[in-house]
């Protein structure tokens, strides 16, 4: 059995399993031969690569270094964000989740009692 992965035209892995070395060209394109961990790698140029540390800082209320483009997910509702910053704000008391994400980067995850 040989492993695999296909991966989209941004390299993300959208799936990985294991067929018979004989079925590998029937995968088609975008497809990594070898053991590869989508949350952890990505592929370009046919490579695998691990996805770099996501550089947002949170201070205060305060987003900044974010890269972009990216999405900021609070309790699960995301946030397109156009700037290199964001400042957050909240209407009620408690504690909130918040995600950077922005392929390839690793997710970027906060913590915020307001």
């Amino acid at each position: 059995m040989t492993t695999f992965a296909k991966y989209d035209i941004d390299g993300r892995v959208l799936f990985h399993g294991d067929v018979p070395k004989s079925m590998i060209a029937l995968q088609g394109d975008r497809v990594f031969v070898g053991d590869i961990d989508g949350r952890t790698h990505y592929v370009r140029d046919g490579h695998k690569y691990a996805r770099p540390a996501n550089p947002a800082l949170l201070v205060g209320l305060d987003l900044t270094q974010l890269p972009m483009p990216c999405d900021v997910v609070i309790n699960d509702k995301t946030y397109p964000c156009g700037d290199g910053r964001a400042t957050l704000s909240f209407k009620l008391p408690g504690r909130y989740r918040v995600r950077v994400v922005a392929f390839p980067f690793l997710d970027a995850n906060f913590e915020i009692q307001a």
